[in-house]
């Protein structure tokens, strides 16, 4: 498996557009997005090998941030995930039958677009709020031609990742404020989806209204029933520390002097 090579290239300032989707709960207008930036890009290379051993499809997952097309002093924003299949390593120069003979049948369905309609369908408002999403087959000028392409809109909410340097430096009365928030959204996304990994980059937190959302649902894992709280949720996302293993985050001084230390191990 490679994934250093990069497929969704050159897209910024070109549009994508979005058919009606009318499958109730979900009924989205047909709207067109314009691509603005480039955030990142995750290929899975897979070889003839891998492929055999049912590793597959060979695709790749780029992440962008978008406006809408219809008013250009729009100021709403939106992340756009794509994903395509992509041709299998070393067959990318070979003729178009070729790369149009590996087109899979039926697109994988992937954790993120799964999450996000449970979230909408179970009106979770913690989360970022899908605004579409499309699949359709490559042409025959592309990649895998009759390959799979899938699109997913979802809102960009207010405020950024939360910053752990910023966090420790706050007094302790704004920090315990900010995991009392923190452990209130938790508890409301019991909508069956966590993202994989914790950490404070899922938490996007805005400061001038003090709300907060989860976000991070690229390899969601599920779970069938509801998550009973522990403090140990703090610790996955960085708001507490283990008390004999401090991290110390640059600027942020070794002894600040409200850090406090529980019976139980941690330094809050």
């Amino acid at each position: 498996m490679d994934s250093s090579m990069e497929y969704l290239t050159d897209l910024e300032g070109t549009q994508v557009t979005f058919d009606t989707v009318a499958e109730p709960p979900f009924n989205f207008p047909a709207q067109k997005w314009i691509i603005l930036e480039k955030l990142g890009e995750e290929s899975n290379r897979l070889t003839k090998e891998d492929i055999a051993a049912e590793l597959g499809p060979s695709d790749t997952a780029g992440k962008f941030l978008c406006r809408p097309a219809s008013v250009e002093d729009d100021n709403r924003r939106a992340f756009l995930r794509i994903y395509q299949q992509v041709p299998i390593a070393g067959t990318e120069m070979k003729k178009a039958a070729i790369r149009a003979s590996q087109a899979v049948e039926t697109p994988p369905d992937h954790p993120e677009l799964t999450a996000f309609r449970t979230f909408m369908k179970l009106d979770c408002e913690v989360v970022p709020r899908l605004l579409g999403y499309q699949q359709r087959q490559q042409d025959h000028d592309e990649g895998v031609p009759g390959g799979y392409i899938t699109y997913i809109l979802w809102e960009k909410v207010a405020g950024d990742s939360l910053n752990l340097t910023e966090f420790w430096r706050l007094p302790f009365d704004d920090r315990q404020a900010i995991r009392d928030t923190f452990r209130q959204v938790y508890t409301f996304l019991q909508c069956g989806y966590m993202p994989c990994m914790g950490g404070p980059s899922k938490i996007i937190y805005d400061k001038s209204s003090g709300q907060m959302h989860i976000c991070g649902f690229k390899l969601a894992s599920p779970f069938d029933e509801p998550q009973q709280w522990d403090d140990v949720n703090y610790f996955q996302y960085g708001l507490i520390q283990p008390s004999n293993s401090r991290f110390y985050l640059e600027g942020t001084p070794p002894e600040t002097v409200d850090w406090i230390e529980d019976v139980n191990g941690w330094t809050w």
